[in-house]
């Protein structure tokens, strides 16, 4: 028996998404669905919107730093909410090309970028390096499962990864940062939200025209419907104005909650209910020790 030498031709080719595949399958997301707090995309200081960390990597036309944040988010599923992964895999993942050390590289950089925003921290880990992801408003506090008391957070399917507009290619290579970053938004959202262009840098950072490409093209790839009425408006040239409301399309959407409607959080029952609860609960004691004791016995 001999042994022969593979070369790098004849070795078996992981793709991009068997490689994206097998990071979403160790994350194990039953729901088919990943957690991002609100202020990922708007905070809100003194009943202002103020933009989130997503405005920063759309205006640096970052993709693949938020392609790889969002990657990370998917993975790191449980405490403590970290992964360790080598550069290259990451980088296999998000086609990124070139040979082992532009791979490398690459990755690095782009781990350090969203490290500066505030949204991971690194560590090394041996040969390979330890991310571990931090509270998502760029803070650079310690990171919890979004649905803690009070927390405000939307959901994003898993179908990001997994799912494409054809055999070749996923969602996630598919759409450009304008679309992902409309899509994010619109999760938020809910069902029937406005987005109107003028009003997008105020609240979200990022420029009308941004938002516009990012609303046109998901219209395109058919993610994206909406509904246009018309309102008076005696200020206006014509009178009226067209108000659309947007609603994501399968895979990506319904979100299954209208717009205005509060985001989801976890809730605990207030002081004053379980101050009711047990008073409740006290009198029914008192009032059966008072019950005389022949009327115990006829029940």
């Amino acid at each position: 028996m001999t042994r022969q030498d593979a070369s790098p031709a004849s070795l078996p080719l992981v793709t991009a998404s068997e490689t994206v595949d097998a990071i979403v399958a160790t994350s194990k997301r039953l729901k088919g669905e990943f957690r991002l707090r609100q202020e990922f995309v708007q905070r809100w200081v003194e009943d202002r919107p103020q933009p989130g960390p997503l405005a920063s990597l759309v205006s640096n036309g970052d993709r693949r730093g938020l392609l790889l944040y969002l990657l990370l988010v998917t993975k790191a599923s449980a405490p403590p909410f970290d992964a360790t992964l080598a550069s290259t895999v990451w980088a296999r993942a998000l086609d990124v090309g070139g040979g082992v050390g532009t791979a490398r590289s690459t990755i690095s950089k782009t781990w350090g970028r969203l490290e500066e925003l505030g949204l991971v921290q690194r560590e090394r880990s041996g040969r390979l390096t330890n991310v571990r992801l931090l509270r998502e408003d760029g803070s650079g506090v310690e990171y919890t499962s979004p649905g803690e008391v009070g927390d405000r957070y939307f959901r994003v399917p898993v179908a990001l990864w997994s799912a494409g507009p054809d055999e070749v290619r996923r969602w996630y290579q598919a759409l450009s940062l304008p679309e992902l970053a409309v899509t994010l938004i619109g999760r938020s959202l809910g069902d029937g939200f406005l987005l109107p262009q003028e009003k997008s840098m105020a609240w979200y950072g990022i420029s009308a025209d941004s938002v516009g490409r990012g609303i046109s093209g998901l219209v395109d790839h058919g993610l994206l419907d909406f509904n246009e009425s018309y309102k008076k408006a005696p200020l206006s040239p014509t009178g009226v104005t067209a108000e659309r409301r947007y609603t994501l399309q399968a895979p990506l959407g319904p979100v299954g909650r209208l717009s205005g409607k509060r985001a989801a959080t976890k809730k605990t029952p207030s002081k004053k209910k379980v101050r009711t609860k047990k008073a409740r609960a006290k009198r029914k004691k008192v009032a059966k020790k008072r019950r005389p004791a022949n009327a115990r016995q006829d029940q």
